[in-house]
């Protein structure tokens, strides 16, 4: 009950911040790139709609946009926002002094992160399936897609995008929750995002955490070990960051 209290006190302080505008926008961009792309070329629009596989031809475009830059970038952003509210007011002070113990405190802001970033997956499908249904309400000769909509396969696949993004959000809410430069850790961040450009096709990329999102499109990939076992490193990467935050955060000594 504790740790709700503080969750819903924290989800209040966030609606004074951007990162529920960032996490609304940055879902719908892509899907609204792929929209507008389709709509300005009508004349594959009906044979598209009408394919068999057109929601998974959606699914891919969108995700492989989404999975390479977006995603991590608005991970990054979100996370240090969220986590960057009580530098920005100096009010770790006050935050302290509430009666709530610092596993209340460090669980319910994490607890937010992780809860934009499944909004964030449900407004980014959305924006998948208004980006297949659309072009049908705004064009009489394009017809509603034929296939049937893939529920089992698009679950799966966004289990994994988001097995594949809890590494990156723990890692930055390491490092926004204990830097108090606001840019520090978004430059961190950055860079990640693209030394894994660069890293993703190397046989030793899943080193790098930032690059799993894009190698889900590289699976088949030569040049990528098919042995290496991307969710246990994911899972792994996830559980020691969150686990090294949290020791962290309650053995500091400064708490202002």
């Amino acid at each position: 009950m504790v740790l709700f209290n503080s969750f819903q006190s924290e989800w209040i302080k966030k609606k004074n911040s951007s990162a529920s505008w960032l996490t609304i926008i940055g879902a719908f961009f892509i899907p609204l790139i792929i929209l507008t792309k389709r709509i300005l070329d009508p004349q594959t629009l009906a044979e598209q709609n009408a394919s068999a596989k057109i929601w998974h031809m959606l699914y891919n475009q969108c995700w492989q946009y989404m999975s390479v830059f977006v995603l991590p970038m608005g991970i990054i952003l979100t996370a240090s926002l969220i986590t960057q509210l009580e530098f920005r007011n100096n009010a770790w002070k006050q935050v302290h002094t509430t009666p709530q113990s610092f596993t209340v405190l460090f669980l319910a802001k994490f607890c937010i992160t992780l809860t934009m970033l499944v909004q964030f997956f449900l407004l980014f499908n959305l924006g998948i399936v208004l980006t297949g249904i659309l072009p049908a309400l705004i064009f009489p000769n394009v017809p509603f897609p034929k296939q049937d909509f893939p529920f089992q396969p698009f679950l799966a696949g966004n289990a994994k995008f988001f097995l594949y993004s809890l590494p990156i959000l723990s890692l930055q809410y390491l490092l926004s929750l204990h830097i108090r430069n606001f840019m520090v850790p978004i430059g961190v961040g950055f860079a990640m995002v693209i030394a894994s450009l660069i890293a993703v096709s190397w046989k030793y990329g899943y080193l790098l955490p930032y690059t799993y999102c894009s190698k889900q499109f590289l699976l088949n990939d030569n040049r990528i070990d098919p042995d290496v076992n991307i969710y246990a490193w994911s899972t792994g990467y996830f559980v020691l960051f969150t686990t090294l935050n949290f020791l962290l955060y309650i053995s500091r000594k400064s708490r202002g």
